[in-house]
């Protein structure tokens, strides 16, 4: 007999593990999976930032990051979907919603979003079929570029499960997607990401652009498009009646192309009609989004929604000019340590996070002295309440206080951003001007010298000065009187600027215009200055911003 303390064959347990260990250390790593199709069937328009997924049968599918606002656990961004339209509110009614990214930690620090850059093809929609049922893998030829049509909602959900169990049986061998490589799969606490249907609201965000657009231009019936709907869209007057390969034409600001028009779009959630104020309570059909090849082009808009019947008298429903797109998810409770995190910022909700929090009130004592935090104050009397029905309403009442609290924060939020925002493009405007009269002058001095100061253009010009810098001392003093007010608004609040002055610069980076984000960031370095010190300095600051023009046309 072996002893306790004997591996198999009678080799020490120690011994048998320690060559186990070195002959895995051995071992080179597994390789992920081979890419053998070209780039036209699976990203037909490489852009930088696409995130590349394998496939069954040597293939791929790529994915655009789309960042969404808001940190922790609890962190979310909102959004204003829908549109205004009175004949449409119904199905189109404009309301706010929250979203946030599964995945964040390996890009800018920023959570975010993976969605499909393309709608799924023919290929790609074979390919994963092929591999769950063991049969071939399909001919990777130029026909399966086209959108994968005619199949029913359930059939979409089938096939991003089998993609996901393939991207979950292989998971070992893609690395993380916070690295460098061909092909990745990102993960969540070591937990691999899955392909599902997108929500409404997810397919929605980015169809009009996600983080790369302006509020103002987010709103719109359609994305920024400068040259014109036909070279972006495949509708009723362009398309021929033909479904089109993918990325044939050009990519939202998002990057995702073909988003409104060539096939309709499924999303995860039943189809709900619109109340005034909330769903209506029936769950219908399945929703498809954006458009088709047989809308007209004063219907291809972001806010469209369709209802389509699971089933009719053939059976499923699945129609010639309707597909999908994907988007990569994952668990939302991945860990003990992920549950602690949103244990800790659901007990945060209600209160300021801008300011030293208070500490959490006793689990069976009430202190002589009450939390200056009403939140605080009512969950310290709720747990010392005797009787259960004292408990539950001091409890139900704590709900409503923090409930209204949130609100009020995230108000305040998003007035600060917007007050940042706000003197971010009067200082780029003072610089801009400053830079002017500058040039202006230099062009007096030049005239004055050549031709004397009575000459007809020397004293045009220097009329034009006049008037420059009488507006530029007009918009000195707003700009002044923007930085006292926005440190008067938020006299205790500082913190709240802070935050959002980070949140701001992101934003601007997210949309192309990184180098701008200085001025909001000094604007907001003058109003700190100046609620420390208390002096108006305008010049001061009027240089400070004509500094950062110059500093940023040097370069």
């Amino acid at each position: 007999m072996l002893r306790r303390n004997d591996g198999w064959l009678g080799f020490p347990v120690v011994l048998a593990f320690s060559l186990l260990s070195l002959v895995a250390a051995a071992a080179p790593p597994v390789a992920p999976p081979a890419l053998s199709w070209k780039d036209a069937l699976y990203n037909p328009k490489p852009a930088e930032g696409d995130v590349l997924l394998p496939m069954p049968c040597g293939g791929a599918m790529a994915f655009r990051r789309l960042v969404t606002e808001g940190d922790g656990a609890l962190g979310d961004t909102a959004v204003e979907v829908g549109s205004d339209a009175a004949d449409l509110g119904y199905a189109e009614h404009r309301y706010l919603a929250h979203l946030a990214g599964a995945f964040a930690g390996d890009y800018q620090g920023q959570r975010y979003l993976l969605v499909g850059k393309y709608e799924v093809t023919t290929l790609q929609y074979g390919a994963v079929i092929a591999e769950a049922q063991g049969q071939p893998c399909p001919q990777p030829d130029a026909g399966g570029r086209l959108p994968k049509t005619g199949i029913g909602w359930h059939d979409a959900v089938n096939f991003a499960h089998h993609y996901s169990l393939w991207l979950r049986t292989h998971a070992e061998s893609i690395p993380d997607c916070a690295d460098p490589t061909e092909v990745c799969l990102p993960r969540v606490d070591g937990e691999p990401g899955f392909a599902r249907l997108p929500t409404e609201v997810e397919w929605e965000y980015a169809a009009r652009g996600g983080d790369r657009v302006t509020p103002a231009e987010f709103r719109e019936l359609q994305y920024p498009m400068p040259d014109g709907l036909e070279r972006h869209s495949w509708f009723n007057t362009t398309a021929g009646g033909q479904v089109r390969p993918i990325g044939v034409l050009g990519a939202n600001p998002a990057g995702l192309h073909d988003v409104l028009g060539n096939v309709e779009e499924m999303t995860l959630e039943p189809f709900r009609l619109h109340r005034l104020d909330r769903p209506h309570g029936q769950a219908g059909g399945y929703v498809v989004r954006g458009g088709s090849i047989h809308s007209a082009a004063q219907d291809l808009r972001s806010s469209l929604r369709r209802e389509v019947p699971y089933y009719d008298e053939r059976g499923v429903v699945g129609t010639a000019d309707t597909g999908l797109r994907l988007l990569l998810s994952a668990p939302v409770l991945t860990s003990n340590r992920r549950i602690a995190d949103v244990q800790a910022a659901w007990e945060r909700l209600g209160r300021d996070t801008s300011k030293p929090q208070d500490p959490a009130p006793p689990s069976k004592r009430l202190s002589d002295q009450g939390f200056d935090d009403p939140v605080l104050e009512l969950s310290a009397l709720a747990r010392v309440a005797g009787e259960p029905a004292m408990r539950q309403r001091l409890e139900r009442l704590r709900g409503v206080v923090a409930g209204n609290a949130e609100r009020l924060y995230e108000q305040r939020a998003r007035s600060a951003r917007e007050a940042l925002r706000f003197g971010g493009l009067l200082c780029q405007k003072l610089a801009d001007e400053g830079q002017n009269v500058v040039v202006l002058e230099q062009r007096l001095a030049l005239c004055v010298k050549g031709s004397g100061t009575k000459h007809p253009r020397c004293e045009g010009l220097t009329e034009a000065r006049a008037r420059d810098l009488e507006v530029l001392r007009g918009n000195i003093g707003i700009y002044s009187d923007s930085i006292v007010r926005t440190a008067q608004t938020y006299p205790q609040d500082l913190g709240v600027l802070n935050e959002q002055v980070q949140g701001l610069s992101g934003e601007i980076a997210q949309r192309g215009y990184a180098a701008l984000a200085v001025f909001p960031q000094r604007f907001h370095a003058q109003v700190l200055d100046y609620a420390k010190r208390g002096l108006v300095e305008r010049e001061a600051w009027f240089n400070d911003c004509k500094e950062l023009r110059s500093t940023d046309r040097s370069r």
